[in-house]
């Protein structure tokens, strides 16, 4: 079993600048009492007496810092094969791609990722309880397992024999399969179901997503669809599904699907709907910058660079819009692993949003509270609250102030465990 750094049962955290995801500032000089895992208590640091409290607690010194939720990705993907060679999705055998998705599961939790949902691998379950039972070192998980989508549908990798893909476990068709693959999805330990409900056209070398995002078709029908959500919220789960395309994200709509992934492009009328109702889009935009980063040192070819561009322009003009009409929005980044989509990048999708028109304030509250709604555990975390588990990070500047101070985690605190701490707290410098 992993042995945290430190394990404290009552902790005090002096947090020189608290952004805790429900304020609409920073609140400076604060103290946050943890015991067994729960925020117990919050409280402003004047006229409070330190030297009574650090004698019945062990206190940590941040005055010098930036005090938040650790974050949460809403939306990732633990396949467990170099990201360059998804094809050994098919091949690689599943005990080797958990060794390797359980190292990235570690990476990500010292990145101050303590909270993410993984929308598909067959992997993830295992992954999951392993973390649960203290086994490994990772965040904390929403996992959805194996993929659900029609024959020919948004992950059936059609250069594959039929047989195969069957044989993997991802195809269903018609309403009773639909309800087969929830039921079997909840019995492999999934606590979400993701479905894909759109596909490229007819002939589209980008099979998932669509050589045009305006010409992606839908894969599956209203009764297909309602037979996965109507299993699933009987179950007390959520459904999460693909949608690339208007149609697609109407029938979403229609169907009571918890969230929408990607969600572009769309209309106003679509948009007026999601932000009536606050259906929660899940942001997707990190996968795409890293795409551009790794174009060159990965000689992607002059079509695959036009194909992304394409995606990501249509992504940025339907985000910007979207936060005009008032979506609303959590943050996944739709990361895969290395080498070119780490996990750890997904301070990058906050500052992507940023620039895309939200306020710092409002990138952090949609990486932490909106997120954990989108994974169903925000009465558990996604705030700095009394009552909530105690999931912080300490940040060596204020990201308000520049959001890219997401990136310096120097402290990250998961369920009270210390797993990660590079100040020195008797002087409280970075170590």
């Amino acid at each position: 079993m992993v042995t945290p750094i430190m394990d404290r049962k009552k902790t005090v955290i002096h947090a020189g600048v608290l952004i805790d995801s429900i304020a609409p500032t920073a609140i400076r000089d604060q103290l946050i009492f943890v015991e067994n895992g729960i925020i117990t208590q919050i409280s402003s640091i004047n006229g409070v007496l330190l030297e009574s409290i650090k004698s019945g607690y062990d206190f940590y010194d941040f005055s010098k810092y930036t005090v938040m939720s650790g974050l949460i990705d809403a939306h990732i993907h633990f396949f467990g094969v170099p990201s360059t060679k998804l094809d050994e999705l098919m091949t690689a055998p599943e005990a080797f791609r958990s060794l390797r998705a359980a190292r990235e599961a570690k990476e990500m939790l010292y990145a101050g990722i303590t909270a993410a949902r993984c929308c598909g691998s067959s992997i993830s379950p295992s992954l999951k309880r392993a973390i649960d039972l203290g086994i490994l070192e990772g965040p904390r998980l929403v996992v959805a397992g194996q993929f659900v989508c029609a024959s020919n549908g948004t992950w059936d990798h059609i250069k594959v024999p039929v047989q195969a893909m069957r044989e993997a476990g991802m195809l269903a068709d018609g309403p009773d399969q639909l309800r087969q693959k929830v039921r079997e999805r909840i019995r492999e330990g999934a606590g979400l179901i993701k479905i894909g409900l759109s596909v490229g056209a007819v002939g589209d070398e980008y099979h998932a997503w669509g050589d045009d995002p305006e010409k992606s078709v839908t894969s599956y029908s209203l009764d297909e669809i309602r037979a996965a959500t109507d299993e699933a919220h009987k179950n007390r789960i959520k459904v999460s599904a693909h949608c690339i395309g208007n149609e697609s994200v109407l029938n979403a709509i229609e169907t009571n699907v918890d969230t929408i992934e990607h969600g572009y492009p769309i209309d106003d009328k679509t948009r007026s709907i999601l932000a009536e109702r606050k259906i929660i889009v899940t942001s997707t935009a990190a996968q795409l910058y890293c795409h551009n980063a790794s174009a060159d040192e990965f000689s992607y070819s002059d079509g695959e660079k036009k194909l992304f561009a394409i995606h990501e322009n249509s992504m940025r003009n339907n985000f910007e819009q979207g936060l005009k009409f008032g979506i609303k929005y959590a943050l996944g980044s739709d990361l895969i692993g290395p080498p070119t989509h780490p996990q750890t990048l997904f301070y990058k999708e906050f500052e992507i949003v940023n620039n895309w028109g939200m306020s710092n304030m409002e990138a952090i509250i949609a990486g932490t509270r909106i997120s954990a709604e989108a994974l169903g555990l925000d009465d558990l975390i996604g705030s700095v609250e009394k009552g909530k588990i105690a999931d912080l990070i300490v940040l060596g500047s204020n990201p308000l102030e520049k959001i890219q101070a997401l990136k310096n985690v120097i402290f990250v605190m998961k369920s009270g465990n210390i797993v990660r701490n590079d100040v020195s707290n008797d002087k409280g410098s970075i170590k």
